[in-house]
């Protein structure tokens, strides 16, 4: 079986190329900017409904902040 993992520092690419503020990013996903760093640094994994808050904000698809990973190999 297979499942998504954000990919953290693509999110963080993403978000400083469109020159969105951190904290702003954070409220916009209705998240704390304490979590997003977490999820940037690839500390933490987001639910789908953040992930795919986060990829909506960015404009962009889910496969695009995500990559599959088989269930053996998932966190």
């Amino acid at each position: 079986m297979s499942t998504r993992q954000t990919n953290g520092p693509a999110v963080r690419a993403l978000r400083e190329a469109l020159g969105i503020q951190h904290a702003r990013f954070a409220v916009d996903c209705l998240i704390s900017p304490g979590y997003l760093t977490n999820i940037e640094k690839s500390r933490k994994q987001p639910s789908p409904e953040v992930a795919r808050r986060l990829a909506h904000r960015l404009g962009v698809e889910l496969d695009a902040i995500t990559y599959p990973v088989t269930s053996e190999h998932a966190a």
